[in-house]
């Protein structure tokens, strides 16, 4: 009876410890591959920096209120990347839609589509009043999820719009921000700060483009910043079928 004891302790003792190995393992690789995608996209930034034509932008070209170089505001957001990756990063986009960002999502079925993208971002659409679901279905709420995007931005960035999807709501996920805006026949000048989890400036993007052209609310990031983006074709399409939402 001892012996069969000694030899079921034994054999539990080594799926144990061949557990704990096993997944000490799989996370030093996980993160073998992140640093090494980590210093193959350092390399090519600073393949790009040495490209620079010119090394210092007047500030009214480079469009940044932080007081360092480009190439080191280039590395800096690289790196903030990397600190706050995980396995998806290798994978990352530029403005990655969820499905970009969870692969897992085309594989499903539409509702299970719409139910992941609904536990995924539900919460933050939820916040902005004309989009919450007092107006809005379920599945209108996860159709916006499925059509936003996420932003990163670095300290000191400067954004207006996006160069592919134009104008749009953000919700801040992390980081900060402020917004100014400049009336160039006043002359005027204020500032809006962002709060986590919340959306900002929720009716601006409602007014049309051609009158915002030159009203627009200009975006100023203070760290490593990222967001929710909605586009503005989103949500304006989701209004156009609920009018008491406006």
């Amino acid at each position: 009876m001892e012996y069969v004891v000694a030899n079921i302790l034994m054999l539990a003792s080594g799926i144990f410890w061949a557990y704990i190995i096993g997944n000490l393992v799989e996370a030093v690789g996980a993160m073998g591959t992140i640093n090494r995608e980590y210093l193959a996209r350092m390399d090519k930034a600073n393949e790009m920096v040495r490209g620079f034509a010119t090394k210092d932008l007047p500030l009214e070209l480079s469009g940044s209120t932080a007081a360092m170089k480009a190439s080191t505001r280039v590395r800096r957001f690289i790196t903030n990347q990397r600190d706050r990756a995980s396995n998806k990063w290798l994978d990352s986009h530029s403005a990655p839609t969820l499905t970009d960002q969870y692969p897992t999502l085309e594989i499903l079925s539409p509702e299970l589509q719409r139910l992941c993208a609904l536990h995924l971002l539900q919460p933050m659409i939820e916040s902005v009043p004309y989009l919450s679901s007092r107006y809005l279905s379920p599945e209108e709420q996860a159709d916006i999820a499925l059509k936003s995007v996420s932003l990163e931005f670095s300290n000191g960035e400067h954004f207006t719009q996006h160069f592919g999807l134009g104008r749009g709501l953000m919700i801040f996920r992390t980081g900060l921000a402020y917004a100014t805006r400049k009336n160039l026949s006043w002359k005027s000048f204020y500032w809006r700060k962002s709060c986590p989890d919340h959306p900002m400036d929720v009716n601006e993007i409602l007014v049309e483009d051609d009158f915002m052209s030159e009203r627009q609310l200009v975006y100023h990031f203070v760290g490593f910043t990222r967001v929710l983006f909605i586009p503005r074709s989103v949500v304006m399409e989701a209004l156009e079928n609920n009018e008491s939402a406006w």
